[in-house]
């Protein structure tokens, strides 16, 4: 579990120097799609009434399996982890995680009108009717839709279902993110929710979304949501016949629908031949879905790893985030009511202790007051009007002393996110600082305090002292190097990084020194901030890019 999340934000240096300490929040939210081979994640803001990707990754379990020999379920929690640090996950991300449309059961009931307090036991009656499992065997949500056939004569009520141990299977996988797990949704929904976010439809459309090894055939309207999820993700023949058999089933339930545009979402669409073989064999238009009119990735984003291509297959994990974003019109969670109430146990009792020390700091100052007022009363009986207003000074006193207070407790609260070791953070930042080289602009320096931890082989450990497991302290930079040559980050940044020494100790402060994977590139064009004139380097020079992390020894 992280402990602190600290962000420091370096612009327009002029060689060496930082500007303000700040930290990272906004309102964003996660998507993490965990699919059969590899998981999904993407990071989505909104402002301005608009949708921003922010950031995407991906992390293949073949990649894990060729380094430890575990299970499928460990494979998925290492994922989880990596996405977790490589992504510096701190207590405040929200993230919803997904399961397949296979492992769910949707069923509809049309309800008659009644009274709110009767619909309880009549979705318990419904429940027992449509899903073939005993209740206690099941985890279940329901959305009510509006505008649906029913209209005015009823209601119409969607049931989302699982099998109880398709969730609590999944739920050691995300024991890294437990703080921040918000929600767990199926892909389907995930992709009625982004496409009602991001589409004004004035017809209902038919969305065919490839995945990993099974296909979600969705039907997406103002007011309605069908699906079929198809245990096949190769585009044959057969792909083909499963579509139309998809399609003919529905239409058959919903005989006044008539929806004519085909979308087509996954990577597997990359490959125009193969929208063009579906394509030929349906009547209607089939097109690759394009949602960039109102989604729009950041303009902070790396654009050589999110761009309009690279997000090609993410859409199912922006429509979690979009969940995640209270902007969804399915707000369905398949999260145990237990699971929730476990996870928010911490909260609940500092809020109680807050209240507890509110509630009795309140009554002291009242009782002190109404004290001082009844004494001085009884002995004096012709001071009321001066002690009155002793009574009303005393009440401007406590308001300052209260503001004051207030302003003190953010000093601390300002001072605490830097760190109780305030020393430590000078020293590092000063050295970090005074190493980078004429040629070498750096653009910021983070830092996160984790549970887990690493020996120096990679391989993860857990120590065995009784006060509980240590938080290692991670730190990364970021930079740019106009010296044309990799070797020179390389002596220049790494290798002085490496050998830093922090207090006069004898020892290296710093290991695990290494550059983050995809970091290194040429960037295309100079960023505004890096332009001043005060910068003593050849502007015709495509700087390189790069991040590098290390993990902090612990010091004395």
């Amino acid at each position: 579990m992280m402990n602190f999340l600290s962000d420091v934000k370096f612009g327009n240096l002029y060689k060496k120097g930082f500007g303000l300490l700040n930290q990272s929040g906004g309102n964003t939210a996660w998507g993490l799609e965990i699919g059969d081979k590899e998981l999904k994640a993407a990071k989505v803001g909104f402002r301005n009434g608009k949708l921003f990707v922010e950031a995407i990754d991906r992390f293949e379990y073949s990649s894990i399996k060729q380094e430890m020999t575990v299970g499928e379920s460990e494979l998925t929690e290492e994922a989880v982890n990596v996405f977790k640090k490589r992504n510096l996950i701190g207590e405040s991300d929200k993230i919803v995680a997904s399961i397949s449309g296979k492992m769910a059961l949707l069923r509809f009931v049309s309800l008659p009108p009644m009274k709110k307090r009767r619909l309880a036991d009549a979705m318990k009656y419904e429940l027992r009717k449509q899903i073939p499992f005993e209740p206690s065997e099941i985890i279940w949500d329901s959305h009510r839709f509006v505008g649906g056939k029913t209209g005015d004569k009823g209601i119409e009520v969607g049931i989302f279902a699982t099998k109880k141990e398709n969730i609590y299977n999944l739920l050691p996988r995300l024991a890294p993110i437990k703080m921040n797990l918000r929600a767990i949704q199926t892909i389907p929904v995930a992709i009625y929710n982004l496409i009602q976010m991001s589409s004004d439809l004035e017809e209902d459309v038919i969305v065919v979304n490839v995945g990993d090894g099974s296909t979600d055939f969705i039907v997406i309207g103002k007011s309605k949501f069908w699906n079929r999820s198809i245990s096949i993700s190769e585009i044959n023949i057969d792909f083909v016949r499963e579509i139309q058999r998809s399609m003919g089933y529905y239409l058959s339930r919903a005989k006044d629908a008539k929806p004519e545009n085909i979308f087509l979402m996954g990577e597997v669409f990359k490959d125009d031949e193969k929208i063009k073989f579906i394509n030929e064999n349906f009547g209607g238009k089939v097109t690759l879905l394009d949602l960039f009119d109102k989604i729009k990735i950041s303009e902070d984003a790396d654009q050589s790893v999110l761009n309009e291509k690279t997000i090609l297959g993410f859409e199912a994990a922006v429509g979690l985030a979009v969940q995640g974003l209270d902007l969804g019109e399915i707000n369905i969670n398949l999260l145990p009511s237990d699971y929730i109430r476990e996870r928010n146990v911490p909260k609940q009792r500092a809020l109680t202790v807050v209240i507890t020390i509110l509630i009795f700091l309140s009554l002291l100052v009242q009782s002190i007051k109404y004290y001082t007022a009844s004494i001085t009363l009884s002995k004096y009986s012709d001071t009321v009007n001066s002690t009155l207003n002793e009574v009303k000074r005393l009440k401007r006193v406590y308001r300052n002393t209260g503001k004051k207070v207030e302003g003190e407790e953010k000093k601390l609260r300002a001072l605490r996110s830097i760190g109780t070791q305030g020393a430590f953070w000078t020293e590092v930042v000063r050295k970090v600082i005074d190493i980078m080289p004429e040629k070498v602009y750096l653009l910021s320096m983070k830092s996160l305090r984790d549970f887990s931890s690493t020996d120096e082989e990679g391989k993860k450990s857990t120590p065995k002292d009784a006060d509980g497991p240590k938080r290692e302290l991670i730190m990364s930079i970021k930079g740019e190097s106009y010296d044309p040559k990799m070797s020179y980050i390389e002596e220049m940044v790494k290798k002085p990084l490496e050998d830093l020494k922090l207090f006069g100790q004898q020892v290296p402060a710093f290991r695990n020194v290494e550059f983050v994977q995809g970091s290194v590139r040429h960037v295309d064009t100079l960023k505004k901030e890096s332009k001043s004139e005060d910068l003593n380097v050849d502007q015709k020079i495509r700087p390189i890019a790069f991040e590098i992390r290390w993990v902090v020894n612990e010091t004395d």
